[in-house]
């Protein structure tokens, strides 16, 4: 049953409930990863209690709230704001100050005018206004920079790969792409189109990304090179929003180790409720995206906090706001807690929750695996990591790991996901994880870890493979 409004009553009994289930949870001594504190965690987050963790919602607070009060029962020290008290808390409050845009916005070329929610939709833009000269660029070409390209739509072509293509080329240079829709964009055009775009103030270059129905691309397409294109739009008044990041830490104890820092992360957002969505369950729970590596973050934190301290110290963050930009991972790497060049390494887990039929069942992948020699340092150590399996993904560029890597830290995510239908739909519940598995996929991580948090190693990227 979804909730639409969260009164005192409903915020006491959550709380309640999520230090009943971090009483559960925690095991007094014990330092191997058991199944049953796994199970626990996982029940929470991604329980319908949390209604989707939605970014930005109170409900994504109220699981980082867990996650922070599972990290001081494990004995971490905090690293968050300070509290009414004064005193360090584990939960940081990130501001976020959103754009969003008042009427539909529109693309202008030639006499021609298409409309968001008509002919076309906004995917993401950073910018109310943006403008480029047509040039059409085949698949793996290069744009000129301030260019708007047009990608028209291949046999075969799905969604996430049309997606990933436009992201190229805005990366490379392109101000506006514009992708011919395909059958799965279709099928989503009115959910789409209810929603009217926004985006947050940035520092980047404009860049818009936005799918255009077949009929429009036809039209564009018998533009000549260098036809000029417009997009814009009325903005509403902007408003603040927040999400937030649960932070602890351990300090390293060695002399001259204990000023570096190894980073685990996660994060610990979903996309909580779509009334828009097909089908009676409207609450996306995100069992597998990303409550299983939060519950990973929260094993490791356990394990470590409960053995000697190590010589290096360690960050646990599991960031807020991953699923709409990227937000609570910006800010960390925007205000790090420490100097940035004493950072040797991240590892980001997302999606460990089942295994992946492509690799062995007892093995993880390292998304970028070919990119340092991190994992290969690590699998020297046990680590039952190897490269990613599925490349044409580009599953570097879609984590949190992204926003230290492009910082040049050496950045990868530790996954098992093998591309199953449940991924951002209703269907990625508690009942579909394989917990043998993910348990197992957890304490694998445990000695190489370990070493890395105690040992002076410093990875570094391959030539010519940094982001």
């Amino acid at each position: 049953m979804k909730i639409t409004e969260l009164k005192r009553a409903g915020v006491i009994a959550m709380i309640l409930l999520t230090a009943n289930i971090a009483g559960i949870a925690q095991v007094s001594g014990r330092s191997a990863i058991d199944e049953r504190n796994v199970r626990a965690g996982m029940v929470f987050l991604a329980g319908d209690a949390l209604q989707g963790r939605g970014s930005g919602t109170i409900f994504e607070r109220i699981a980082a709230e867990y996650i922070g009060s599972q990290f001081m029962q494990f004995g971490l020290e905090p690293a968050g704001e300070k509290g009414v008290d004064g005193k360090p808390t584990f939960v940081q409050t990130v501001t976020i100050s959103r754009k969003t845009f008042a009427e539909s916005p529109t693309i202008n070329f030639g006499s021609t005018t298409l409309t968001h929610g008509g002919e076309m939709l906004v995917l993401r833009t950073n910018t109310d206004s943006a403008g480029g000269t047509l040039q059409k660029v085949e698949a793996g070409g290069k744009p000129n920079a301030g260019s708007a390209v047009l990608m028209r739509a291949r046999e075969g072509d799905d969604q996430r790969a049309a997606m990933q293509g436009a992201m190229a080329l805005a990366s490379a240079g392109a101000a506006i792409v514009l992708i011919e829709e395909t059958p799965q964009w279709r099928g989503n055009w009115a959910a789409m189109s209810s929603r009217m775009p926004s985006y947050t103030a940035s520092q980047a270059k404009p860049a818009v990304m936005i799918v255009v129905s077949k009929a429009a691309a036809a039209e564009i397409a018998k533009s000549a090179d260098g036809t000029k294109i417009e997009f814009g739009g009325k903005l509403a008044p902007s408003k603040d929003q927040f999400t937030w990041n649960a932070m602890g830490k351990i300090s390293g104890t060695d002399p001259k180790l204990a000023s570096e820092v190894i980073l685990l992360t996660s994060h610990l957002d979903h996309l909580g409720v779509r009334d828009s969505a097909p089908g009676n369950d409207k609450i996306f729970n995100g069992a597998d995206d990303d409550a299983s590596g939060s519950v990973a973050v929260l094993e490791l934190a356990r394990v470590l906090a409960a053995g000697k301290k190590p010589k290096r110290t360690v960050y646990f963050v599991c960031f807020g706001s991953e699923e709409a930009g990227g937000f609570g991972a910006r800010y960390f790497v925007e205000n790090m807690p420490f100097p940035k060049d004493k950072l040797v390494a991240n590892l980001e887990f997302e999606m460990i929750g089942r295994p992946d039929a492509k690799v062995k069942p007892e093995e993880l992948w390292l998304t970028g695996y070919e990119r340092s020699n991190l994992g290969p340092e690590l699998a020297k150590r046990g680590a039952k990591l190897v490269q990613d399996p599925h490349p044409e993904e580009n599953f570097f560029q879609r984590s949190d790991n992204i926003q230290l890597a492009r910082a040049g830290v050496i950045a990868h995510t530790v996954s098992s996901f093998g591309l199953h239908t449940d991924y951002h739909r209703a269907s990625d519940e508690v009942k579909t994880i394989d917990f043998v598995h993910m348990t197992r996929a957890i304490n694998s991580m445990v000695a190489p870890v370990q070493w890395l948090v105690n040992s002076n190693f410093v990875p570094a990227w391959v030539e010519g493979k940094r982001p």
